[in-house]
């Protein structure tokens, strides 16, 4: 589904074929149209109606043109300011793939209505039926050509980029921490032996895994599966893929579990919960590179990484997703507190331990995660304090920034060394 998303082609397609169908209906109805219920209507002549879809379709088809040049450039400037990996997310901003397949869809209009009417199937009522279709969709794409001058320029900020990462971002943890199979999970199976091992037969990052239909091959051939991989590994014919119990599977078998597990050239965000964490944390480093310097851009990513930390961090261990089946036959790899702890905040802290406001940032956030967080979590956000600690004193220069980095560092330490209720 992200991937129909984020086309360009898809929706200004089905705007198109609309509009040819409702030019052809016009054409299909024209005569069975009562004449006297269009008899109060200002009769047009075929010559000026064609004027008009003429002028339609050569003015929609250069707008289009232009349209998809300044889009282009857009995702240029995004890729730069931001990450190439954000181009997806406004590939399939709606407005602007709205405002596309309007003026696509008026084109296609024109060229078809043009076409009939010189074959002669346009006539009577339903000239100036296609006249009033025109209209309308004449003022409909001078509407979304001006909403869409403004969204673009809304688009060129970082801040919105930002935001709108946070936003999948937070929709795609929270559809990862509402399956709630732990609860419901029995026993692990453990793996007999002799153990067999399969591998991809192609290169690129897992994008999906069919949980259901492994579970059910594994019920079928009855054997233990352990899923070596999860959403947004990468993987090539040599990594292993999983590993089950037995003998060889057959052919079949083998076709439906990689089946199972699809692969593609890029991450998909669907239910890959690390992948909104690792852009905020790409632009926030992209920012304090020499050649960006703009560490304001750098705090906004820490403070929305710090809104997903707290989301994340206020869900037990035991309320995410289970790391085997309900019947206990197939292990899977999932990403806990931890993986998405250390992915938002040691590449910042790598790349920002020298600029203080960064810094303090980073131990503000981890400051906020030890008191809010559940108690099993507090032990990792120490160790990720006293680890932002040591590289950012081997990195400040000024005493007073050492002063106030140590200051937030034994605030978090004296916070996770009181007992628990207090």
């Amino acid at each position: 589904m992200s991937t129909i998303r984020s086309a360009l082609w898809f929706r200004p397609t089905a705007f198109s074929v609309l509009a040819a169908l409702i030019a052809m209906s016009v054409a299909l109805v024209d005569g069975y149209l009562p004449v006297k219920a269009f008899a109060w209507f200002p009769e047009v002549e075929i010559s000026t109606l064609r004027d008009l879809l003429n002028l339609m379709a050569g003015t929609m088809l250069t707008v289009a043109t232009v349209t998809l040049s300044v889009l282009m450039l857009v995702l240029s400037l995004a890729a730069g300011q931001a990450s190439p990996r954000a181009v997806p997310e406004i590939m399939a901003d709606t407005v602007t793939q709205n405002a596309l397949g309007t003026f696509l869809a008026t084109f296609v209009f024109a060229l078809t209505s043009l076409l009939l009417l010189g074959f002669g199937a346009v006539a009577g009522p339903g000239i100036t039926l296609t006249l009033f279709c025109a209209l309308i969709l004449i003022m409909t794409s001078v509407r979304y050509l001006v909403q869409w001058i403004h969204h673009v320029a809304e688009t060129l900020k970082l801040n919105r980029v930002v935001s709108r990462i946070h936003s999948q971002a937070e929709e795609v943890l929270k559809s990862y921490l509402d399956k709630r199979h732990a609860s419901e999970a029995g026993e692990r199976r453990s793996l007999r032996e002799p153990l067999m091992t399969l591998h991809p037969n192609r290169t690129g990052y897992i994008q999906l895994i069919d949980e259901e239909k492994i579970r059910s091959l594994a019920e079928e051939q009855d054997i233990s599966i352990e899923v070596t991989v999860q959403e947004g590994d990468f993987v090539h014919p040599k990594r292993l893929l999983l590993r089950h119990e037995g003998p060889e599977l057959d052919g079949a078998t083998i076709r439906a579990l990689r089946m199972a597990i699809v692969i593609g050239f890029e991450r998909s965000p669907e239910a890959d919960p690390r992948l909104g964490f690792e852009l905020l944390t790409e632009i926030a480093c992209r920012a304090l590179s020499p050649g960006v310097n703009d560490p304001q851009s750098a705090l906004a990513c820490i403070e929305y990484l710090g809104g997903l930390l707290a989301f994340a961090g206020s869900c037990p261990s035991q309320h995410y997703p289970a790391k085997h089946s309900k019947d206990g036959r197939v292990m899977f790899a999932r990403a806990d507190f931890a993986a998405l702890l250390v992915r938002s905040v040691r590449p910042i802290v790598r790349d920002g331990a020298g600029v203080a406001e960064v810094i303090c940032a980073i131990m503000s956030i981890l400051e906020e995660l030890s008191a809010s967080v559940e108690p099993e979590y507090k032990d990792l956000i120490l160790e990720e304090a006293r680890r932002a600690e040591t590289l950012g004193l081997d990195s400040l220069q000024l005493g007073l920034d050492k002063q106030a980095l140590t200051a937030i560092a034994e605030r978090i330490d004296s916070g996770s060394s009181q007992p628990e209720g207090r």
